[in-house]
This record gives C-alpha cells, structure tokens and sequence, in this order.
C-alpha cells in the first residue's frame, strides 16, 4: 500500500523553494476526512468490527474475507484509525492484531490492517487544523487542556512549528507556560527543530528556548546550545540561558566542533534514537526563516541520518577548518548517503550539489581516505569500503600506504570478508609497489592471481532442513548467476567448506524466525562470512517477526518463501546492492580480470620488489589454458615475465596449439622469456618448433608464424643447423 502524503488527505506537505532545495510547509488544508454518508460511516464501522471479531475467534477464512471488504469499500488510512478511535475499539484491536499475526492464513491482511491503522493514526496526529484547534484549546477549560496536549504530543515533532510561532506571538504568560509545558512533553522530537531555529530567534525567545531543551535534558541540543553561547553577537542574558542549558544536559568541552563532530558521528553511526519516525518513508530536515518560521525538507529516511551527520560535519569545519575527524565524517556520510539512496528515492539536496562524492573522497587526500576505509570497517560497510579503497587507489603515493605507527586499514581489507574487497585492496597494493616489506605483503599476489582465475565466478551456501529445499534454493540461485559452494541443513556443516574457499557471495538460509535468528548469529561470527549478504527465506507471518529483528542490518534481507522467481531476483539485486554496492556482472569481472593481470606485469617488471610473481604461476598457467582471445595474450604476456621452467613449456605448448595472429603473439612471448631467462624447454618441444618452421616455410604456409617461429628458435640459441638445412634446401 502507497504510503506517501496524500495532500487531499492529510494537507501536511505543500512543495515550496527554500534555498534551492524541495522544502515542505505545513500548513492547514481543511477537514481531514471528506464527509461521507453516515450509512457508509455505520458499514465500515461494522466491517472493522467483523474483521476484529473473526480475527480474535480464529476464522482467519472468514476474517480474510471481512477485510478484503473493508479494504475494497475505499477506506483511507485516516478513516479507518477515526473508526477506532471513535468505536473505542483500541484494546479490541490490540488483542485481535496480537491473535492475527501468528495466524498463517490471515497474516498478511492482519500486517495490512496495522499498516493502515498506525499510518491513519499518524495522518490525523499531523494535521495542521487539528493542531491549530489544540493549540487553541490549551488556553480553555481543563478538559480540553488534556485533550489538547495529548494531541499535540502524539503530533510529535510536527506540532513545534505552530508551537514555537505561538512562543513568538503570544503575549499571554499563561498560553507560554502551556507551550513550554507541551514542547517538554514531546522531549527528543522537539529538539532538532527548536535547534535549527535557536539561532535566527530574538534573544527573548532564544533564552525562552534554551530552558525549554535544558528541560527536555536531551543531549542532540549541547552542540547548538554551545554555538550559540560563543557566538560573538550572543547577548550576555542569552549567553547564561545556554551554558546553564548547556552543562545540565552534560556538556563540558566547549569546543564548538569537536561538539558537531561528535554528533555527526552518531548520526553516521545511524543511531536510532535521533531519527523521529524510523519507521517512515520520510524524515524532516528543518530550517528557519525569521518570515517563513520552521519549515521541514522531506528526506527518504533511508539517507536521513546521512545527511544530519554531513550538515553536522560541516558546522563542525567552519568552526576549525583543521579538524580532520569532521572531513573524514563528512566525506564517509556522503559516499554512504550515495550508496543507500533507493532507486525510486529523491535526495532533495542533490540538485545543490555542486561536487560529486567522489571528488570530495580524492580531493580529501589519501589520509582522509584511511580515516574513511577505517570507519567503513568498523560499521561492517562493504559498499563504503569499496569506495574509499576506490579513493585511495586513485590519489596515494607508494610511500604515503600506510600511516606510521598507525592503523593500517588497508592491510585489514586483506582479510576482509568480501571477495571484492580483498581484490580492490590487493589491486592497490600491488600498483603502489611499496618501498618496503609489510604484514600481509604475500597474500597480495595469490589475491591478484584469484581474481583473474575466479573473479566472474559468484558463489552462494544454503542452509535449509531438507535436501528438496536445497535442491529447490540451488536451482533459483543456478538460474540467477550463481555457484552453490556448499550446502546443509546446519550452518556448522558448511563451516570447513566455507574456510577453505576464497570465500562466498551470497548465503541463502531458510528457517522459521527463531532459528533464523540463531543462524544470521553464527554467520556474523565466522570471519570470512562477517559481511556476507543474507536472504532469508521464510513464510508471511515469521517475515515481519524478521523484518524488524533485521531493520537495521543492510546486509540482511526477507523473502517470501512462496514468491517467485522474478521476486526472488528483484530481491537478490536488492540485498546486494544495498549490502556490497550491487551483484558481480560480467563486465565487472572482465575489469577485474584485466586490472589484475596489469598488476602482476607490474610486480613481475619490477626489480628487487616485495612481492613474488611465481605465486601466481598456477594460477595464470591455469587461465592461459582456459582463456581465449585478448585476455589469454594478456596472460601469456604476465607468463612471459616469469622465470620459471613451467611458464616457458606452457607458453610454448599455447603457441604450437594456437593458430593466425594468436599463434604468432604467443610464439613472440615465449621468445621474450627465452632472451629474459634463458632455454627451458623440452627436447620434444624444440621437434615441434622444427617442423612449424618447416609447415610455414613451405609452399602455401604462413610466412608470419614462420617469422615468430624463427625468432623463438633463434632466442632459446638453439644449435644454427636448422637454418643451415633451410638455406641448402
């Protein structure tokens, strides 16, 4: 069910231009729900009861039934939570939601009627008549005082607006000490909004609203109350009003960005408790205008705290241009922000951009970058750590790898528990030829060689009770691009499999919720699975138990077990775009492939370095075998830079099999070998090469491969008779 504002329903957002950006006003838009006869009124009423009453008797056929008709009569969200509220159905519906969703028949319609409900709830709390109407009604009889309160405390954030501009205007103390009351009352959800307008305030209100945070004791407002305190335009009344707030919501240092920079980090962090709706579509950043007061900018919540820790992080750098944890905060928040967008989301700062991402991540520095890769690590961010990998690729030096005496996060990525990732890391390293020997130097060339070997291969491990549930899981992954590595019914059996591979793509587990639970704990546990995406697979009512243990792990996703297989792929791109930046194409492993074999010729040109080529010789001989066209000339070239017996012989071998062109850029690299290291081919070999020159020597033979042949004969110094016997014949 559509979820967004209907702006004939609820009037909450009306598009306005603030500041380049898509801005929201609230503003009052009429009655919330259209009159309607009272005939239809009494049907709804009857078919919300009919649900709940087949619901809490276990007839979930009938109860199917009753609410497919209530859905199908046209009821909207606000109706039906007006139904509720008005039949004093509330304790009724909390027994019969609670009964409903362990019901399997009637799960989905049950998770439906709650959806509607808690949204409908939400419409009527926000609109702007009804808070218009409450506000009005604090300054009446104490009934309606009550009344009036809890209304405004379940409009939440949406009510400060209004209630500020009534702090503004009022004159009455009366009216002032019952917003003041109110806004204390909505604690956490008032404080960004009151902050974002503290600044732009009369130092009346200003002070005003410094008690008003220093009651709600919520520690989000310590950096704006600390800004404001040292402003220099702070008058002295306002400047006591906010360090008195300031200290008794427990702020001590007073420097100003190490304060934003702190709290950028939580909003990184993606803490929940500064997020006011976690469960909706949206959330508001708020601005000020001293004419158009509190107005809120929508933004996908998916990208919220993403978006508060950059406008933190850059508070923070104008007050210490300097502060190094606050660009790198700034720069990680913003490739994240990119990464976690959904396709069909706006980001309404986007058009304001002026730079991409990208460029803030390399015209940050490589040192940033490390900053970056290091918080990247830390949240388990796979998508975020290919990206400042990507970073430092593209701006550090071979001397600038690592900090001194510092964390090495690049090192880390080594043993990262993403394939990618260790083949971006070992991409870097082995470009950025370091001066010097460093932990974890000899896994950089066995990393180069898989990925050349296996990088267009993806790999996936089953978990599920049955062997027809995994011959099942195994064919949707086949038809969706995959390799089964392993596969059992207890995450355990797949432990020794899993730890000798080069690692998983992708872990598919089907259980029942708690089980499910137990199994994404012990895929997290093992080193090599730590960041591995996980479909669960499962049924309609364990699915939402599910969807709210994982809200929060991007890494993790729910699927249907009675869906299909386009669904079963919709969701599968979905989990890994969102969990390592999208799924391994083939034109990605036609890049890694390619970028890696440029690596190891640099490593095997290179004189005196650290790294050793014949570590990757199994491998490369491996995919000159199996390799055609370029990419098997770009191996043979890599092969031909390798000083060993086997890579002469099997770049031998692949000339005297190929043929045309190929056949002579072959001959060509072995010749390169010889004169760089010498004969070391077989007797048999030096017969073969004898009578390809006697073929293409002769009548209708080709003249080039005679040529190639001729320059790989003369290279290995074989003994000159062969020429001699051509001259005489």
């Amino acid at each position: 069910m559509d979820r967004t504002p209907r702006s004939t329903a609820t009037g909450l957002l009306h598009a306005l231009a603030v500041g380049g950006a898509v801005a929201v006003a609230l503003v009052p838009a009429g009655s919330l729900l259209a009159a309607a006869p009272a005939v239809q009124d009494a049907d709804r009423t009857r078919m919300v009861d009919d649900f709940l009453h087949y619901v809490l008797i276990a007839k979930p056929d009938l109860a199917e039934a009753a609410g497919r008709t209530l859905f199908d009569s046209g009821v909207t969200d606000a109706e039906l939570a007006d139904i509720v509220r008005e039949g004093q159905l509330t304790d009724k519906v909390e027994r019969a939601l609670s009964r409903g969703r362990g019901m399997a028949e009637v799960g989905p319609m049950v998770m439906r009627f709650e959806t509607s409900l808690e949204q409908g709830r939400l419409d009527l709390a926000r609109d702007q008549d009804r808070i218009r109407e409450a506000i009005d009604m604090l300054d009446g009889p104490l009934r309606g005082q009550l009344m009036a309160r809890n209304r405004l405390v379940e409009a939440g954030e949406y009510a400060v607006p209004q209630l500020l501009q009534t702090l503004i205007t009022s004159g009455d103390p009366q009216m002032e000490l019952q917003v003041t009351e109110v806004l204390a009352e909505i604690k956490r959800q008032a404080v960004l909004p009151l902050c974002a307008a503290l600044p732009d305030l009369s130092p009346d209100v200003q002070s005003k609203v410094c008690r008003i945070l220093a009651g709600i004791g919520w520690p989000t407002a310590i950096p704006y109350l600390l800004d404001l305190a040292t402003a220099r335009d702070t008058s002295p009344e306002v400047r006591d009003a906010a360090m008195n707030a300031f200290r008794r919501l427990g702020g001590t240092s007073t420097d100003v960005s190490a304060a934003f920079t702190a709290l950028a980090r939580k909003f990184f962090d993606g803490e929940q408790s500064l997020i006011a709706y976690p469960g909706d579509p949206e959330n508001m950043v708020w601005t000020y205008g001293v004419h158009s007061g509190l107005a809120p900018i929508p933004v996908p919540t998916s990208i919220y705290t993403q978006v508060m820790a950059m406008r933190s992080a850059r508070t923070a750098l104008e007050a210490d241009p300097a502060n190094r944890m606050a660009l790198a905060t700034f720069v990680a928040a913003d490739l994240r922000r990119e990464n976690q967008l959904g396709t069909d989301e706006v980001d309404p700062f986007a058009a304001d951009a002026q730079y991409t991402p990208q460029f803030f991540a390399t015209a940050a520095g490589s040192s940033i970058c490390r900053d970056v890769l290091s918080m990247a690590i830390d949240a388990t961010d796979t998508a975020l750590v290919r990206d400042a990998i990507a970073s430092i690729g593209d701006t550090v030096g071979r001397r600038r790898l690592f900090a001194a005496g510092g964390r090495a996060p690049l090192l880390e990525c080594l043993r990262y528990p993403d394939r990618r990732v260790r083949y971006d890391a070992a991409l870097v390293l082995g470009n950025a030829m370091p001066a010097s020997a460093f932990p974890g130097d000899s896994q950089v060339v066995p990393l180069l060689a898989s990925a050349v070997q296996s990088g267009g291969d993806s790999y996936a491990a089953i978990v599920a009770p049955t062997e027809e549930d995994r011959n099942r899981l195994g064919g949707m992954l086949q038809d969706a691009g995959f390799r089964v590595l392993s596969a059992g019914s207890d995450f355990y059996e797949l432990e020794p499999e899993l730890n000798a591979s080069n690692g998983v793509d992708l872990i598919i587990v089907q259980a029942g919720a708690a089980d499910a639970v137990s199994t994404v704990g012990q895929v997290r546990g093992l080193e090599i699975t730590g960041a591995t995406p996980v479909m669960l697979v499962t049924d309609a009512v364990d699915r939402i138990s599910l969807d709210r243990e994982f809200a929060e792990d991007r890494a993790t996703v729910t699927f249907d077990g009675a869906g299909t297989d386009e669904q079963f792929g919709t969701t599968l791109d979905r989990l890994l775009a969102a969990a390592s930046g999208g799924r391994l194409t083939e034109a990605d492993a036609m890049i890694y492939t390619r970028d890696a074999l440029q690596a190891l010729a640099i490593i095997a040109r290179s004189e005196g370095g650290i790294y050793d080529i014949t570590a990757a010789e199994t491998s490369l001989l491996d995919a000159m075998g199996s390799f055609t066209g370029g990419m098997r000339l770009m191996v043979a070239e890599v092969v031909s830079l390798i000083g060993t017996e086997a890579a002469q012989q099997a770049l031998v071998d692949a000339a005297m099999s190929a043929s045309g062109n190929e056949q002579v850029a072959l001959l060509d690299a072995a010749a390169a070998n010889a004169r760089s290291f010498g004969n070391r081919v077989a007797s048999r070999q030096v017969d073969g090469l004898r009578r390809l020159i006697a073929q293409n020597a002769a009548a209708g033979g080709e003249q080039a491969v005679a040529d190639a042949a001729g320059r790989l004969y003369g290279a290995l110094d074989l003994p000159s008779d062969e020429a001699v016997r051509l001259i005489t014949e």
